[in-house]
């Protein structure tokens, strides 16, 4: 049993400002004059951002004359477009104003800017009322770049309720993906559930967990397992990508070579996949496109190719390629399917996002990694991609994954085999079991929060100030003291807030020489 896969949704930011010249006389008519237009720092100074930060539009404006009604102006960067409204100004020189979006977009953005794109102004001379162009944002010097890191935990349950005495359970096996250091998630520590065996599986050798149980009586079993690790936002440098060729994808070695073959989610070698990519591609394409390229024309094919449908028809590639329609395993099989048939390595990788709730209200998701010599595993994501456009013209999620650090991987791959049934994603806890009994219920639940740190602010007139940083969205949040780290007693309970990221708190301290404080969390 799956959890159900949920697409998260993107929100973008902006920011505008306004610093007026002094006015001039006014005249007759009206004249709205763009005299520069560019990109800016996410502080409005002009020049190039990088890669990562807020991107930036700053127009200069003269006006002559007094516009007789208020404008607007229009801005768009690639597909996403605001406007800035109730401009109401007289005559002037050096007008300016900016704005900012947050773009999961690297290489080359056009760019353009609009004064009264709705005509009420009055204004005579609509020939400079228009900027536009391209910038490329300053990528790192690196290949890939693994900034912004939080340290995060998590924990998995599956429990399964087995009405008692309804009759006899022959075999009970309940398998955890085991996760694992790739691409943007470094793996601190991982405790698997009590008489669970680590076990890697074929034919990808992919870790799991195994817990089998033989002739158990009937009733509740719940197992558990928990995790570290270290989450970053993801940038590239497409140009040094640029320089793995086709020649280095044939000289791989047998550990990358394995992720080419097809699989009963991603199947590669289908003639329905040849010829998605064939109608995605040029004729030419190893010729005329690197392979960092091929895969980013690939992504924004699978892109434009899927509408989003929860819950889908079908989960394999070929199914929801015919289907037009899927979840997030859709969009990322049919990727992976699709970059295997051309040559590059390429897996789905299964979690879930952060801030799941110890409920069991799992966000769980499926993106992609894929390969490239000279670099290990890149990430993508065509389904939050597809969010931001529908037309596939962007290469949203592509490379460049700022949101990397709010997704965590319990497993990679869709094939685990075992002797009494194969498995596929491990996205949650899964089992198979033999018998006569009856299955009640059967639950999967998943948590991922930031780990908290508290830090100390100030020890001044009898108060202890301190802060929660990274502090959790759910449950309660309960300070406790102690004198010898063995008996500790609650001082401060408040609720988790979801909105905050960051609690304060002043406690009065005792004359005492050592007094300590920690927080927990409670579900």
């Amino acid at each position: 049993m799956l959890a159900t896969p949920r697409r998260c949704l993107w929100v973008g930011l902006c920011l505008i400002t306004l610093i007026p010249a002094l006015a001039q006389n006014a005249s007759a008519q009206c004249d709205l004059q763009i005299v520069s237009a560019g990109p800016c720092l996410a502080d409005g100074t002009p020049g190039t951002p990088s890669v990562g930060d807020l991107y930036g539009l700053r127009v200069v404006v003269n006006v002559v004359g007094t516009p007789t009604n208020s404008f607007r102006i229009k801005w768009t960067m690639a597909n996403v477009t605001y406007y800035y409204d109730g401009i109401n100004l007289g005559p002037g020189n050096g007008y300016w104003w900016y704005f900012d979006w947050s773009l999961y977009l690297d290489g080359r953005i056009p760019w353009s800017v609009t004064l009264d794109p709705d005509g009420v102004s009055g204004d005579t001379n609509l020939a400079n009322n228009v900027a536009s162009g391209t910038f490329t944002p300053v990528p790192p010097a690196t290949a890939v770049d693994l900034y912004a890191t939080r340290a995060v935990g998590g924990s998995e349950t599956s429990i399964l309720n087995y009405e008692s005495g309804s009759g006899a359970i022959d075999n009970l096996w309940v398998v955890f993906g085991q996760p694992t250091s790739h691409g943007a998630q470094n793996v601190i520590g991982v405790t698997g559930p009590s008489n669970a065996v680590s076990m890697t599986t074929p034919p990808y050798g992919v870790p799991l967990f195994e817990i089998a149980r033989t002739n158990p009586v009937p009733a509740t079993f719940q197992d558990d397992e928990n995790f570290t690790a270290r989450l970053s936002r993801v940038r590239v440098n497409p140009d040094i990508l640029r320089e793995a060729s086709w020649a280095d994808l044939a000289g791989m070695s047998s550990n990358w070579t394995q992720w080419l073959a097809p699989d009963p989610i991603c199947e590669s070698t289908d003639p329905a996949i040849t010829n998605f990519v064939q109608q995605s591609l040029p004729a030419n394409y190893r010729t005329t496109q690197t392979p960092y390229d091929t895969a980013r024309t690939l992504h924004m094919a699978v892109m434009k190719a899927l509408s989003y449908l929860f819950p889908p028809l079908h989960a394999d590639a070929v199914s929801v390629l015919q289907d037009g329609e899927g979840d997030c395993g859709g969009y990322s099989a049919i990727f992976v399917a699709a970059l295997r048939q051309v040559g590059i390595p390429a897996r789905r990788i299964s979690g879930y996002w952060l801030g799941d709730t110890w409920s069991g209200d799992s966000q769980s998701h499926i993106r992609v990694e894929f390969h490239l010599p000279g670099v290990e595993w890149l990430d993508a994501d065509p389904c939050i991609g597809d969010d931001f456009d529908t037309n596939g013209n962007y290469a949203y999620d592509f490379g460049y994954v700022p949101d990397a650090d709010s997704f965590f991987a319990v497993d990679v791959g869709d094939a685990h085999e075992r002797p009494y049934t194969d498995f596929t994603s491990l996205q949650v806890p899964n089992f198979w079991w033999y018998g006569d009994a009856t299955l009640d219920s059967a639950v999967q639940q998943s948590y991922l929060q930031p780990v908290s740190v508290l830090s100390v602010a100030n020890i001044a007139g009898g108060l202890f100030q301190f802060s929660l940083t990274n502090a959790p969205g759910d449950g309660s949040i309960v300070i406790e003291t102690s004198t010898d780290l063995a008996t500790w007693s609650p001082v401060v309970t408040n609720a988790a807030n979801v909105n905050s990221n960051s609690l304060l708190y002043a406690i009065p301290i005792a004359n005492r020489s050592r007094q300590y404080f920690r927080a927990n969390q409670i579900p």
